[in-house]
């Protein structure tokens, strides 16, 4: 009841989005979102995927494999060196292209200025080529369909229900969307689809029939705020993202962190795309004080005009700097050069870009030949694995229902302890009726100063600042759910 108040609220809240920048104390603002986030039970989800790779088994040139030790070390349940679920190649791996009627794929994602999620499913999209030209699911080529919902409401409606009810799509997996899930959760769920989504608002968390390959926007910068603060800011924190109906969750979870360590905060809000960068950062600075801190919630290029205009006016050494893991991109990395080494802390959902495990190097494959336009970045990997759990999924299933939506969907919700190199546990479905938070261990990376992002801490976990992790931690205990 609560979610779908919350539901109603977002959707009407989209259609009257202000459009002037929020700022919001921790004395007003931050129970009121911290009781938002609690209400709608969100709980980001894990990010995950499986595989192992082999450049002869793809057919896809062998990428540069960087050098450097960065593999997750085993223990306390985490995946290490584990094999991947997903085995080695794409699919089946045997070089035959696939043929006959395609399987149908689904996902309702966002693009409009500022804001730009389809390098995700961009990726995810390179992956089934991939897997098309190494013999499909059992010889039958995967279609992705996507549809954009452009940050209306009443587009992603619309887009859910032509992807399954006319185009017939059998799953809707890899959807990197601010609104789908507040719009959609309840038509999902009358459908009995299970979706596999890339999570931005609380929404994506509180449903049993939606998990999420990544942890969102919340436990993402509730990550870089225990970083921060680990590094010694004091004072005030400061959050900063893209204004709009979903944002008060974004770093509701931050916040509250930021609080009980006896810290202020301050939740800016801007519309996008920015149109004032320096008048932004010296409003954030001023904020945060000489020893606070400010974590960014935002996509690489609004994300960049943040950063870069802190530089421009010498503010880079005033505050401790976090962000979420958008950032999270060596583009970023080559971006700020030198004047940013070891100075940004972004919150890793997923394993360093430069990860010289099989999954990463099959990522890194994948992408050389078939997506060779995008840079290596946190979205790209995202729709990498969960193109992988998907595909693998659907090779497991019996070949005669795989133009079943309720066998299809039964066996995503029934997917668990899915090893992966590319988060510090498996992955699982759940289906917990709490919400589902998969991935609740992350790495902080800071960029070298040249062109990459590094390792500077590796798979800590993320802290129980509200009911849900703690039950999901229980859960995955009682239930076995991401046992490597």
């Amino acid at each position: 009841m609560a979610r779908r108040f919350m539901a109603a609220a977002v959707i009407g809240a989209l259609l009257l989005v202000a459009c002037g920048s929020s700022s919001k104390s921790s004395s007003t603002s931050a129970a009121t979102t911290t009781a938002a986030a609690a209400a709608t039970t969100a709980a980001p989800a894990g990010t995950s995927a499986p595989a192992v790779s082999s450049a002869a088994a793809t057919t896809a040139p062998a990428g540069t494999q960087a050098p450097g030790t960065t593999a997750a070390a085993a223990g306390d349940g985490l995946v290490g060196d584990h094999p991947a679920t997903a085995g080695t190649g794409c699919g089946l791996a045997n070089g035959k292209k696939a043929t006959g009627a395609p399987i149908k794929l689904g996902n309702v994602t966002t693009s409009v200025p500022g804001i730009d999620f389809t390098t995700g499913p961009a990726m995810m999209k390179a992956y089934f080529d991939c897997v098309n030209d190494n013999g499909g699911i059992n010889g039958r080529p995967v279609q992705m369909l996507e549809e954009n919902d452009n940050l209306k409401p009443e587009d992603a409606a619309a887009a859910a229900r032509k992807l399954i009810e006319t185009d017939k799509v059998v799953a809707m997996v890899g959807g990197f969307s601010i609104i789908d899930c507040p719009v959609n959760a309840d038509y999902y769920k009358q459908k009995g689809y299970y979706v596999i989504v890339a999570g931005v608002p609380a929404e994506c968390f509180s449903s049993p029939n939606m998990a999420a390959a990544n942890m969102g926007p919340g436990y993402s910068a509730l990550g870089a705020a225990q970083i921060v603060i680990d590094k010694g800011a004091k004072g005030t924190m400061v959050t900063m993202t893209d204004k709009t109906a979903t944002s008060d969750y974004n770093n509701s979870l931050a916040g509250l962190y930021a609080k009980s360590k006896g810290l202020k905060w301050i939740d800016i809000q801007i519309p996008p795309p920015i149109a004032d960068a320096n008048a932004a950062v010296l409003d954030a600075v001023s904020k945060a004080g000489v020893g606070g801190a400010i974590v960014l919630n935002y996509t690489p290029p609004e994300g960049l005009k943040i950063l870069k205009a802190a530089e421009e006016q010498g503010l880079i050494d005033k505050v401790i700097w976090g962000s979420s893991t958008p950032l999270n991109d060596n583009s970023v990395a080559a971006a700020l050069g030198a004047a940013w080494k070891g100075k940004l802390n972004v919150n890793a959902e997923l394993s360093l870009l430069d990860d010289p495990r099989p999954e990463m190097q099959l990522y890194r494959d994948v992408s050389k030949k078939y997506n060779p336009s995008a840079p290596l970045g946190s979205f790209q990997q995202m729709g990498f694995m969960i193109g992988r759990i998907i595909v693998k999924t659907l090779l497991d299933m019996d070949p005669t229902k795989l133009d079943d939506p309720v066998a299809v969907n039964a066996a995503i919700k029934g997917i668990k302890n899915f090893d992966t190199h590319i988060v510090c546990k498996p992955w699982y479905f759940g289906g917990l009726p709490g919400g589902n938070v998969p991935n609740n261990y992350d790495n902080n990376v800071v960029p070298d100063g040249t062109s990459v992002m590094k390792s500077d801490k590796l798979c800590f976990p993320i802290a129980e600042v509200e009911p849900i992790l703690t039950a999901v931690r229980a859960a995955e205990k009682s239930q076995g759910l991401n046992t490597p």
